[in-house]
């Protein structure tokens, strides 16, 4: 069990989020020191599986190398990392290009969400808060999500 007490950058906090995500850890007791120390301002605050960002300073990072899945609720936004994939030539044989965040690579005709892979109007994908769909559309390919349901509650969402 693991709790992250600090992380010289994003980048080292993001590999430790995808490696607490693949082994299935959802308690953090145990301490995991990342890098150099940062003052106190910076470390991250746990929340269930999700990090929590909630002064007005501390908005959610964009890391290249993973997608982020967030929600809000009055006071904070609660994220999970989700590692891109990692291929060099897709299936048709055409190389991957960035996706248009420029976070992941992303194989021409296709949408990446969330660390998965979708063929271009593929529908049916459960968005980041499991209570709406997503499709996968446009001329350059994007998740497009409804937002007819209510998000679920942090507690719910980060599964605490």
């Amino acid at each position: 069990m693991y709790r992250i007490l600090q992380a010289a950058n994003i980048s080292l906090l993001a590999n430790v989020l995808s490696f607490i995500s693949k082994e299935n850890i959802t308690n953090y007791q145990d301490s995991v020191l990342v890098g150099r120390q940062l003052p106190r301002a910076v470390e991250p605050a746990w929340y269930g599986k999700c990090v929590k960002y909630c002064k007005p300073k501390d908005k959610p990072p964009q890391v290249v190398g993973y997608q982020r899945g967030c929600i809000s609720d009055h006071n904070c936004t609660y994220c999970k990392f989700f590692a891109c994939p990692e291929f060099s030539v897709c299936g048709n044989g055409e190389v991957p290009e960035p996706t248009r965040d420029k976070i992941c690579m992303a194989c021409p005709g296709e949408c990446l969400y969330l660390g998965e892979t979708y063929a271009q109007g593929e529908s049916g994908i459960m968005s980041v808060d499991t209570v709406n769909e997503c499709v996968c559309r446009g001329f350059i390919p994007q998740i497009v999500c409804q937002k007819i349901e209510p998000q679920p509650s942090p507690d719910v969402f980060c599964e605490y």
